[in-house]
């Protein structure tokens, strides 16, 4: 439900809050229905910096998972080799695997064809055979079952529309795993997903530098929305880097008047 928008959001943002409002409301259940096993896995696209990597973790906390025992994230950069062993140590059902902005793992045949075993909804056999043997936890490991969920979080579009292996490989992948898609394209668009992300649901809260009062959190949106056309990159590291500031000094106003521009 639409909470109580503060007096200095223009009446125009009004559409644009509740559709993402509306919008993070269905990511959530959605998660979450891939993490207790509605859908085996999924493919999360959208700009970088609003929301993918903080709905996923807000999913596996609300269903009770252990970092490190129930579910692996990873961020940037994997081999093959390191995506091999980490599926392998969280392959039972329950378990979940998320590469979060792993983009490189695409540009290998190697990476593409194990997460397309990974993901395949029938052989769900992983290989891995060459002249040197994968030991994982003092065992020889050339092939396993996988009955984990994989969660992919990219900035990238899985374009399958080119011809080549890359594409057949890319065609694969999106066959195996659902799209959701969380795309904000415009400006206000953008700074309604933020306002809902910072007020509703408290992004700022979760770390002792940035939790600010409710009267902060109106002063720092505030601030946003009457700067929105001077913000060179609008998305959730923003506020986050002004509370920070704001916690810190009494000028905070002129310090992030150049921050934004930066």
């Amino acid at each position: 439900m639409l909470k109580k928008v503060s007096n200095f959001v223009a009446s125009q943002i009004q559409e644009e809050l509740t559709q993402v409002i509306n919008h993070q409301a269905l990511t959530q259940e959605f998660i979450g229905g891939v993490i207790t096993g509605v859908q085996k896995h999924a493919i999360i696209t959208g700009a970088p910096g609003l929301g993918k990597s903080f709905s996923v973790q807000q999913a596996l906390d609300d269903a009770g998972k252990v970092v490190n025992k129930d579910y692996f994230i990873v961020k940037g950069h994997i081999t093959p080799t390191q995506l091999f062993k980490i599926l392998y140590l969280y392959k039972e059902a329950g378990q979940v695997v998320v590469l979060d902005d792993c983009d490189d793992v695409f540009n290998t045949e190697i990476g593409l064809n194990i997460l397309k075993a990974a993901m395949d909804p029938t052989n769900k056999t992983v290989s891995y055979f060459s002249q040197r043997y994968m030991v994982i936890n003092d065992r020889v490991v050339q092939d396993f079952v996988f009955d984990g969920t994989v969660i992919l979080c990219t900035n990238i579009t899985l374009s399958t529309g080119r011809l080549g292996r890359k594409s057949e490989h890319m065609a694969a992948i999106t066959s195996r795993a659902p799209i959701w898609p969380m795309n904000w394209n415009s400006r206000t668009q953008k700074f309604a997903q933020i306002f809902n992300m910072v007020k509703n649901v408290g992004y700022l809260a979760y770390d002792e530098r940035t939790n600010l009062s409710p009267e902060q959190i109106d002063e720092l949106l505030n601030f946003l929305w009457e700067n929105l056309e001077d913000i060179n990159n609008l998305d959730l590291r923003l506020p986050y880097r002004i509370a920070s500031q704001m916690k810190a000094s009494k000028n905070w106003r002129q310090l992030c008047t150049v921050l934004i521009r930066g």
